[in-house]
């Protein structure tokens, strides 16, 4: 296994102070006590550099809309919660999962995938204690045109000591799982423990996919409005630390693996022109995982009528001597 403490200091951003006296614009959530920023016209924000894909395609506009409108058209719905993976209920539909440490801001992140405020959320690192089980896109009909979302105990500090075992369990038995998303806060990187879950996904062949969370914190540093080249500067750092990612999880791109070829970067906290960061990204992923994504028709050329080598004509040379 690689020495966490060699990758650490290539997957820590550095993120320096830089100020102007302009300040983001704010204006209330309508659907949310989160406040939205607006882009100042002269401040140009790269939002595809969110997402690093190597193994991939990066989603379309309609995709991104599509899978926005998934989770939003029909209000998602709790399910169920099962502290052992036998007590958990049985379905049709197509799973997906949410794991990180304790102190990674995955519920946040559940909340804004599912646009309301479902997972319990709370300062205090390990506040999720069960494996629990939301609905999208269809909460009444138990299916294969909807979706399961689990978000599963926090390990780490503040995390349940028999997390592993009934974690492991669902992930390596439950025929419904189609993907495990893997949380890393994008201020301090991989830690030991997501180091050793990362191993076991390995060994097990479970697909699973890392999302860089709170990179509101890395971009957006402070109050005030970063110059165009400390921006610049910032997103130059996230792309090593998504690159140092994939270096991590998928060393060599020609030998088999249970990576997913793309790390997404997201915050739960911060808007930008009306949408969260990387946000409708993961939702997309996510109905890719379970194959409900919506698929772009593609424009063929008109046919073109094709001559046989024998019919051509040919080709007369004409003499302009005279």
């Amino acid at each position: 296994m690689l020495n966490p403490l060699i990758l650490q200091p290539s997957l820590r951003l550095r993120c320096f102070q830089f100020c102007s006296s302009k300040n983001f614009s704010r204006s209330l959530a309508t659907t949310s006590n989160v406040a939205q920023i607006s882009t100042p016209l002269e401040l140009r924000f790269p939002t595809s550099q969110l997402s690093y894909h190597w193994d991939t395609i990066a989603p379309e506009p309609s995709q991104l809309k599509h899978a926005a409108t998934f989770f939003e058209k029909r209000p998602p719905k709790f399910l169920w919660s099962a502290p052992k993976f036998k007590t958990m209920d049985f379905g049709n539909s197509p799973e997906v999962c949410f794991l990180g440490r304790s102190n990674v801001g995955k519920s946040s992140i559940l909340n804004a995938l599912l646009g309301r405020k479902l997972a319990h959320t709370s300062s205090k690192p390990g506040r999720t204690k069960c494996m629990n089980a939301f609905a999208v896109g269809g909460a009444e009909d138990n299916g294969t045109n909807r979706l399961v979302v689990l978000d599963m105990p926090g390990y780490g500090k503040g995390g349940r000591a028999e997390w592993g075992t009934q974690v492991l369990k669902y992930l390596g038995k439950r025929t419904q799982m189609k993907r495990a998303f893997l949380l890393i806060d994008a201020q301090h990187g991989i830690k030991d423990s997501d180091l050793h879950l990362i191993s076991l996904f390995k060994e097990q062949s479970i697909p699973y996919q890392i999302i860089l969370s709170k990179v509101d914190r890395v971009l957006f540093d402070g109050k005030r409005n970063p110059s165009q080249g400390a921006l610049d500067f910032r997103f130059i750092e996230l792309q090593k630390t998504m690159e140092a990612a994939k270096k991590l999880v998928q060393p060599n791109q020609e030998d088999a693996n249970s990576a997913i070829g793309e790390v997404i970067s997201c915050s739960s906290e911060k808007w930008l022109d009306g949408k969260r960061l990387g946000v409708d990204a993961i939702r997309f992923a996510m109905l890719k995982a379970a194959g409900l994504e919506h698929h772009p028709k593609i424009k063929l050329a008109k046919p073109v009528e094709i001559i046989p080598f024998d019919q051509i004509p040919p080709f007369e040379m004409h003499d302009r001597s005279g």
